[in-house]
């Protein structure tokens, strides 16, 4: 469902790449949804206000036109909102893709593919801190066959880096299994079971990197506490779990699209997407946030409990994954 303005009405049904309706009320998006819930609306950011109490059971994609700062911002004003895309990117070709993969992604979980037709990428694991630098070696490289630019491929290596290393050092505290925080300057051996995997590639005009890792101890309040304080003038650290705080800013501020799922005690995956066709003068693009987190509560009884069934194959190697129609 769409309830939009004209113009960004217009960016959806051409992008939409399913059926769709179109309503231009309130009280005609509560008629319609009474009659036939829709899985998900769409709504432009300054009608968000309008469809309080109006929808239950409902995912709400809000379309904004402001940068990062702006988004963080409609967290904090709608905290049920965890979806958000710029009418800028639903201009562009990337736009159907993108509501695809999204749309996709809600019907069939986190589970979904990350790599369409023309994808190519490598996948492996990483359990020792002292292993990471050799495996961003060889991302790096990677990249650089497939002529990146060494801008995009530092970026991406900040971006790797940054989860890479709250997947083994902050998510491992915050769901119990170190005791207290362990400095980022000393090594971590995680046994083969709660390891974390990266995988990286390159499809369509953009680079990806995803980092899973098997605690899944990242909550909302969490995310945009890190977010919000990096979001305002005199940035107040936050040092409590062995890391500044800024990791996270840096890695939604590189982001063309982020896309975070987390299952308490099991799972936190979290998908960077960084666009490489572009016109020099025209800058990053930040395109979209998705957010995929269940209601808060304490992961009291969740600890423990770490969803990690891996080959441990891919524990010092990778492979090469490519799509199969």
């Amino acid at each position: 469902m769409v309830f939009a303005k004209e113009a960004s009405a217009a960016l959806l049904v051409a992008a939409l790449p399913g059926p769709h309706v179109c309503v231009s009320s309130r009280a005609e998006l509560i008629a319609t949804t009474t009659k036939r819930a829709p899985a998900v609306v769409f709504v432009d950011f300054d009608l968000l206000p309008q469809i309080v109490g109006a929808t239950t059971n409902v995912t709400i994609v809000g379309i904004i036109d402001e940068p990062l700062a702006g988004a963080v911002r409609s967290f904090n004003s709608f905290p049920w909102l965890s979806h958000l895309v710029t009418s800028t990117m639903l201009a562009t070709p990337l736009a159907r893709s993108h509501l695809a993969l999204f749309l996709e992604r809600l019907q069939f979980g986190p589970e979904q593919y990350v790599l369409g037709a023309s994808g190519v990428g490598r996948v492996a694991l990483l359990a020792s801190s002292a292993r990471r630098e050799a495996r961003f070696e060889r991302m790096r490289e990677f990249f650089a066959a497939h002529r990146v630019s060494a801008r995009t491929i530092s970026a991406i290596n900040d971006v790797a880096e940054e989860l890479v290393t709250n997947a083994l050092y902050d998510g491992p505290v915050e769901a119990g299994y170190f005791k207290t925080p362990v400095p980022r300057s000393e090594n971590v051996e995680l046994p083969p079971e709660h390891a974390c995997e990266i995988s990286y590639g390159i499809e369509q005009g953009s680079i990806f990197v995803r980092i899973r890792d098997p605690f899944g101890a990242l909550t909302r309040n969490r995310l945009l506490g890190v977010l919000n304080r990096c979001n305002t003038t005199g940035v107040s650290l936050d040092e409590s779990r062995g890391g500044a705080g800024l990791g996270l800013w840096r890695v939604f501020s590189a982001a063309s699209t982020i896309a975070i799922t987390v299952i308490p005690g099991r799972l936190t995956d979290i998908l960077v997407r960084i666009e490489t066709k572009k016109k020099r003068s025209a800058g990053k693009q930040f395109c979209a946030i998705h957010m995929f987190f269940p209601e808060e509560h304490s992961l009291d009884g969740a600890q423990g409990r770490f969803a990690a069934d891996h080959d441990s194959d891919l524990m010092d190697d990778s492979f090469t994954a490519l799509y199969v129609a």
